[in-house]
């Protein structure tokens, strides 16, 4: 027989083991009351019966057994209240009753001192047996006198309240256990529907329908949280599936251009007896675009994957800026375009050398080829608390608010930059050195130009520096 889904889950197993545990739990709480009260009752009876005890050997003492007979009597005349009866019974060494209200000897023949707990008849024909508890005890020297005395005290409440409490502690036992097992079996039920919905839309989006999502309930616990984070990384999923397309789709439209031209060129070269030595240099040009273009792809994927993190270390991001503007400044001079800088000293950052060095040039080398002849670029390097803040600031013609997150993807170009030299992606890769270094990546208006920031977190080895601290961007 099979055996059904929900008694195999993780949550019914972890539910019975918790009745078991809450059970156990409850029947040591359960004797621990039952002891505290029914037994301060029984130990309070034996107290009194004690105290008895005693009374009646100080009379024996004083009076001998005709006097204590006589005491029995005259109690046994007095007790009027059924609840505080006492039981008397003084017998010789042949059973023969000397005095006592008890017809017959209650406990073993051989039995010379102890407690018993016996049943006696009740007052009425109709009347249920009495339980009684009792001491019994030989009269000194037993040897010589053979007698035996018992004295009881009638415990008819005290078993009713065993009873009732026995009583209860059953039935609110069992209660509990099943209030337990009722509640389990609801969370498991309410976990495998959970689960059930998560397995239905993780085999909907393998059969390829990446727009599926967990149903999200709002309630805040463990189960909508792992909802919530699954579709967060099916968003993250369809995104970079998303962009994977984009990226094919751009490589087939960027790419196809340059390769037909080269093939065509590489045509007209076959035909000719004698190719030029400007000819192969053009063709071999085309062809080290291309490759340019994939090695930027490669690379953007390899940084993409955290393969750069194992290397990080602490690195003085103001000395990187400053080789950087350093390998640009004979283009800048060139071109007649002032680079000024603000650099403070030790700005240590946690990260990869070579890469930080890398984002750095790509944003240098944009801002020289959109900044026009006798303009600036600024470039700053500074600190705002706890951050290092990078600054490259062109006076060019800028990017548009509502496009400069489009210019962060790959291939991204806008229309009036499609004459210039460059494969569209240059801030795709700054984008994804700054997501391997927990950096934030910001493009503002610096009008005129655009001003692109890089906020990262300074390492525990840096020191302000000596131009003091400055205000990070808004």
């Amino acid at each position: 027989m099979r055996i059904p889904a929900i008694f195999r889950t993780s949550v019914f197993q972890l539910t019975i083991l918790y009745v078991v545990l809450f059970g156990i739990s409850v029947a040591s709480l359960g004797w621990f009351i039952y002891r505290s009260t029914v037994g301060y009752l029984q130990a309070q009876t034996d107290e009194v019966l004690e105290a008895e005890i005693v009374g009646l050997a100080e009379q024996y003492d004083q009076r001998g057994l005709q006097g204590l007979a006589e005491i029995i009597r005259d109690r046994e005349t007095r007790m009027t209240t059924i609840g505080e009866r006492f039981v008397y019974l003084i017998i010789d060494r042949n059973f023969v009753r000397r005095a006592g209200n008890l017809d017959r000897w209650p406990a073993p023949p051989d039995m010379i001192d102890g407690w018993i707990e016996f049943s006696m008849p009740g007052t009425t024909a109709d009347s249920s047996p009495v339980p009684v508890r009792a001491r019994i005890l030989p009269f000194i020297p037993y040897e010589q006198t053979g007698h035996r005395l018992l004295v009881g005290r009638e415990i008819r409440e005290l078993e009713q309240i065993n009873e009732r409490f026995i009583r209860a502690l059953t039935l609110g036992f069992g209660l509990t256990m099943l209030l337990a097992l009722g509640g389990g079996l609801a969370l498991a039920f309410s976990a495998q529907r959970q689960v059930a919905e998560l397995n239905r839309t993780t085999r909907q989006i393998i059969a390829g329908d990446l727009s599926q999502r967990v149903p999200v309930d709002g309630s805040h616990d463990e189960h909508s949280e792992l909802a919530t984070s699954v579709n967060t990384m099916l968003d993250q999923i369809e995104s970079l599936m998303a962009g994977l397309r984009h990226v094919g789709d751009s490589i087939a439209h960027d790419l196809r251009g340059p390769l037909t031209r080269l093939r065509t060129r590489l045509e007209l070269l076959s035909e000719e007896e004698s190719p030029s030595r400007e000819q192969v240099a053009e063709c071999l040009a085309q062809a080290d675009g291309v490759l340019a273009t994939f090695n930027a792809l490669l690379r953007i994927a390899r940084v993409e994957t955290g393969a750069y993190r194992r290397a990080f270390e602490t690195v003085d991001l103001g000395e990187i800026v400053a080789d950087v503007a350093d390998l640009y400044q004979a283009t800048a001079d060139d071109k007649l375009i002032e680079i000024r800088r603000r650099i403070i000293d030790k700005a240590f950052v946690f990260g990869d050398r070579e890469l930080l060095a890398q984002a750095l040039t790509n944003l240098l080398d944009n801002a020289l080829k959109y900044t026009s002849a006798g303009a600036h670029i600024d470039l700053e390097v500074r600190r705002k608390t706890d951050r290092i803040v990078v600054t490259v600031a062109d006076s060019g013609p800028g990017i548009p608010s509502e496009a400069r997150e489009r210019v962060l993807q790959r291939f991204a170009r806008l229309d009036e930059s499609r004459s210039m030299p460059g494969n569209g992606l240059g801030l795709a890769l700054v984008r994804a050195v700054a997501d391997q270094h927990d950096a934030k990546l910001v493009l503002s208006d610096n009008a005129p130009g655009l001003r692109v920031t890089l906020i990262l977190a300074a390492s525990e080895a840096q020191q302000p520096g000596a131009n003091g601290q400055v205000s990070a961007p808004d």
